[in-house]
């Protein structure tokens, strides 16, 4: 099952979108944003919808849980970092940023 805040992050995260500039575009605090990534707060249905379209992005594509059209061996990179936490997932980023 999937973690609505977890996806949103993840998904703001890798277009490059701070919560606060989402917070912006939607017209609610900050706070917000990030209460809803980190469990605090439920979304609704018209909240998460509003999200999707401004991360550009279907409703039906932030609930599935396959990733479309990435190669083989991005999609075995993204499954394994599924089990990392936060934190780690920041390091291997900084680490992957490095590299290029």
């Amino acid at each position: 099952m999937i973690n609505v805040g977890d996806r949103i992050r993840e998904i703001r995260k890798s277009k490059n979108i701070t919560a606060s500039s989402l917070a912006e575009q939607i017209g609610v605090a900050q706070s917000f944003i990030s209460a809803i990534e980190n469990g605090g707060k439920k979304c609704s249905l018209e909240t998460l919808d509003t999200i999707c379209t401004l991360l550009d992005i279907s409703l039906a594509d932030f609930f599935s849980e396959e990733i479309p059209d990435i190669e083989p061996n991005l999609k075995q990179l993204l499954e394994a970092s599924k089990n990392l936490t936060l934190e780690q997932r920041e390091l291997i980023t900084k680490f992957l940023e490095t590299l290029k």
